[in-house]
């Protein structure tokens, strides 16, 4: 898979095999918090009680991260493959910023499941086979999903 920017200002992702888009799909799966409670639950749960909270705050949080990840979703799916599963996703840079949110949310998710902040990178990456496969998995994403958006940060949004 390749990402990089394009002339218009937003950003394209080649991928080349069935890998690449399933990597592109668990963007969403991550976001969505599958399986389990979506981001949004889990960070109210960190919340106080408070009525301001959820009758304000909360309704606009849940819109924001769903159609988030609905729009990635969408255009990972509507992407035209060929045979081989070569194949482009175009971000037009209006929904960089989206992107950046869902990506942002699959990665806390990872976080949150994971703790990937408390794993010894050095030490993981050279006994990546002495990982579980699913955390092996997770810091993959993880690393994806940062990668992705240092190019968004990079050459769209910063």
């Amino acid at each position: 898979m390749r990402v990089a920017p394009t002339l218009q200002g937003g950003i394209r992702i080649d991928a080349d095999c069935a890998e690449d888009w399933l990597m592109l799909d668990m963007i969403c799966v991550d976001a969505a918090g599958v399986p389990g409670k979506p981001l949004y639950d889990r960070l109210a749960e960190k919340m106080a009680s408070d009525q301001d909270w959820e009758e304000f705050v909360a309704p606009d949080i849940r819109s924001q991260f769903s159609d988030q990840v609905t729009h990635v979703s969408r255009s990972i799916s509507s992407a035209q493959r060929d045979e081989d599963q070569a194949g482009a996703v175009i971000i037009e840079k209006g929904d960089c910023i989206t992107w950046y949110g869902a990506i942002n949310q699959a990665r806390m998710t990872l976080e949150q499941v994971y703790t990937m902040s408390e794993l010894d990178r050095s030490a993981e990456l050279d006994d990546l086979d002495e990982l579980s496969d699913k955390i092996r998995l997770a810091l993959m994403r993880s690393d994806f999903y940062t990668a992705f958006q240092s190019i968004l940060l990079d050459y769209v949004l910063g």
